[in-house]
């Protein structure tokens, strides 16, 4: 039998409020505690204990008090907040928790703060196998009325977590479930938590995911170090789904994306990820801002996590910047991404701050000096937009991150307009040390895509050799019955005379003496492609397409309209043969002439020289220094540099004028020297006091020449390896890092 119904306004000054949703309707009860006695708050009908009501309306300030909603399995809870203010930070509750396995909607009046306690959400609600849904809406005006006017009012939330928990989810060791179609919130998660979303969880894979649903509203969403801003808490996967509404994400400190997952961490001995992933589908609205923590994506996974990235129908993202080693879009240090952008969709800018991709993957790692590659998944299709994909070092514009593959398809309608590789990624297909796998088909247009220095502007990245004679860069081109490709892609230019120019179109570059990695290109169709090399025919290293200096691919076969301009990067023209085929003249009606006699019969048909071919030297000239330099050249015998693969490359050694300091240095991101102990006798005898170690992408390092003969060892072999993320020094085997300044 439904009971009957008031509709009242509760003062939570008052005390404490507890509303339980049954199959008969709304029950309130309003209490506080007279010593050991609980007690009801009164007013004229009497004591408020189990009182129906199915319009609950909390409104007032206190530091003490809190309100529980529990809502029965298929009921649903209706409470408006009012101008409530709630500051339960010196308790161990929440502000407002919300349980059972039924519904419940929140209705937001003026402005509503709620503040909770340590392990505790400020608006809390755990998910559970059998818990019901959290609903924060802004559906009505402050008067009640319907909006639709210019005198609409909206409704606010601040919520924050206690340690360990979310703004809005979950609170320490627990999941979180939020569900936002309207108001104006700021949410704030504690050490550990998303700002909305999951609560902090454990190694042993207990709470922290997030599942959070956006349909409207403004919400600005901060999440507390390890967690996303929203999405999932330390050790859990975030899944989120944006239907409309602007929205400001930010994950602090580190591991955390900004939409996405929070931090992902693989404990041993088992080795299997806890956390980390990110699900993120954005089918409307816009993203003015996702910002992912130290080693996490602005949009997709946080460490190490899985990034799965869905953007598509009318969405907007004006900002995606991952943290240090993670994308802008995609995934965290150590993580793969999937992506697909479609639709309409339209992406101004996403960036990662170094060592991530713009879209696509993270960094990669090593692992006992094999390189272990992230894999930046990536298909841009529809009449989706990319205005702006970049990376700030060593990762793709859109593919892997430094040591990242890029895997990249790019069809339909698509455009995109800046593709920019940091310093050794391709603007398009692999980070530094990565491969490139570019499918591009169709009406797409890309107006710039740049790589970085020694990278392919579509194609593989820098310093890139093969693992094994399969491994290739693989790039097609294809126009489609929807459309013809129209792309202008320029190559990354030489590194501190180190790495050659790269292709255009192609592979990246390696140092003098390594083996680059090679490139299948295919151009079929009505395409039009301006493509310029990253080196020059006056050093030697012009490649606009294809992946040997001054041996350009060529393409035969391609249909009257298509249009393959190359040039070097001083402008000197590169065209080949077939690049811009023309209908055939017709013949002119045969007239009499007196035969001309042909001036070489045994050539009626004189082709036009070759190109010259043979080895090119890509090194520049060393400079000279001079006696008022700060430092000499020198020559160190017994010392060596190899890269990842342990082959030999180049580096050069200096002295400063006062003798105390040798410096190696290697234009290189992965280089090992090695020394031996009589080559550190014979520099001491020299006057040399410190070594110092200086390649790409890392700080350099030093360590004393008597520090490492204090070590007692006669003879062993001394190893020192920079590899982009960290230094290693090892003797005779042993790890002594801890000698490196």
């Amino acid at each position: 039998m439904a009971l009957p119904a008031f509709a009242a306004t509760y003062d939570i000054d008052s005390g404490s409020i507890d509303i339980h949703a049954t199959e008969s309707g709304q029950l309130i009860s309003q209490w506080f505690m007279n010593g050991e006695q609980k007690e009801y708050v009164s007013d004229s009908d009497g004591d408020i204990k189990d009182r129906p009501d199915n319009n609950i309306t909390i409104t007032g300030t206190s530091t003490g008090n809190t309100v529980t909603i529990d809502a029965d399995k298929d009921q649903t809870a209706h409470v408006t907040l009012e101008n409530v203010e709630i500051n339960a930070s010196s308790t161990a509750q929440a502000a407002v928790d919300v349980t059972g396995s039924g519904n419940t909607n929140i209705e937001l009046n003026g402005n509503n703060t709620l503040t909770s306690g340590y392990g505790h959400a400020g608006l809390e609600h755990n998910k559970t196998d059998d818990s019901g849904t959290l609903t924060i809406q802004d559906e009505k005006n402050d008067d009640g009325s319907a909006k639709g006017s210019a005198s609409d009012t909206t409704g606010s939330l601040t919520a924050t977590g206690g340690y360990h928990s979310a703004g809005i989810g979950g609170s320490d060791e627990h999941d979180g479930q939020v569900t936002i179609t309207g108001g104006e919130i700021t949410a704030t998660g504690g050490n550990g938590g998303a700002g909305i979303g999951g609560g902090a969880g454990d190694t042993d894979a207990v709470g922290g995911d997030g599942d959070v649903t956006i349909s409207g509203g403004t919400i600005t969403a901060t999440g507390g170090s390890l967690g996303a801003g929203i999405g999932g808490g330390a050790y859990g996967n975030g899944t989120v789904t944006v239907t409309d509404g602007d929205i400001t994400a930010k994950a602090t400190g580190r591991y955390g994306a900004g939409i996405g997952g929070g931090y992902g961490a693989k404990p041993k001995p088992s080795g299997t990820l806890i956390g980390g992933n990110g699900t993120v589908t954005i089918s409307g609205g816009t993203i003015t801002e996702a910002s992912g923590g130290y080693m996490a994506a602005g949009i997709g996974s946080g460490f190490q996590g899985l990034g799965t990235v869905t953007i598509e129908g009318a969405a907007v993202i004006k900002n995606a910047q991952g943290g240090a080693a993670g994308a802008g879009i995609g995934s965290g240090t150590r993580g793969d991404s999937e992506i697909i952008i479609r639709g309409d969709a339209v992406i101004e800018n996403a960036e990662s701050s170094g060592n991530g991709a713009g879209i696509g993957s993270g960094q990669g790692t090593t692992s006992y000096g094999a390189l272990v590659p992230s894999v930046g998944n990536v298909t841009i299709e529809g009449n989706a937009r990319i205005e702006n994909a970049k990376s700030g070092s060593g990762g793709s514009g859109i593919g892997g991150g430094f040591i990242g593959i890029g895997n990249v398809i790019i069809r339909g309608n698509a455009q995109i307009g800046n593709a920019t590789g940091g310093e050794e990624g391709a603007g398009i297909g692999g980070g530094a040390l990565g491969t490139g796998d570019v499918t591009i088909e169709g009406n797409v247009t890309i107006e710039n895509a740049q790589g970085g220095a020694g990278a392919a502007g579509i194609g593989g990245g820098a310093e890139t050799q093969p693992d094994t004679e399969d491994t290739r860069n693989k790039v097609s081109i294809k126009s489609t019955e929807a459309g013809s490709p129209d792309i202008t892609a320029t190559g990354g230019g030489a590194s501190d005379g180190s790495l050659p120019g790269a292709a255009a179109i192609g592979s990246g570059s390696v140092a003098d003496g390594a083996t680059e990695v090679k490139s299948d290109i295919t151009i079929e169709g009505k395409v039009t492609i301006d493509a310029t090399a990253g080196g020059s025919i006056a050093k030697g290293d012009a490649i606009a397409i294809g992946d040997t200096p001054l041996q350009e691919k060529k393409f035969a076969g391609l249909p009257v309209g298509a249009v393959i301009t190359r040039k070097d990067s001083d402008g000197v023209d590169l065209t080949q043969e077939g690049d811009k085929p023309t209908e055939p003249e017709k013949p002119e009606p045969e007239k009499p002439d007196p035969e001309k006699p042909n001036p070489n019969p045994e050539n009626p048909n004189p082709e036009q020289p070759s190109e010259p071919s043979g080895a090119v030297s890509t090194s520049a000239p060393a400079e000279e220094l001079t006696a008022s330099d700060a430092e000499y050249l020198v020559t160190v015998e017994g010392l060596s540099v190899t890269n990842a693969l342990g082959k030999q490359i180049t580096h050069s050694c200096t002295q400063n004028v006062q003798g105390k300091v040798l410096t190696i240095r290697v234009n290189s991101i992965v280089a090992t020297a090695h020394l031996t102990m009589d080559t550190l006798r014979t520099l001491k005898a020299q006057g040399v006091e410190t070594i110092r170690f200086c390649t790409l992408l890392y700080r350099p390092t030093s360590v004393s020449i008597d520090a490492l003969l204090n070590l007692g060892v006669d003879e062993a072999d001394i190893l020192w390896t920079h590899n982009g993320i960290q230094a290693r020094l090892t003797v005779g085997g042993t790890d002594s890092s801890s000698l490196l300044q």
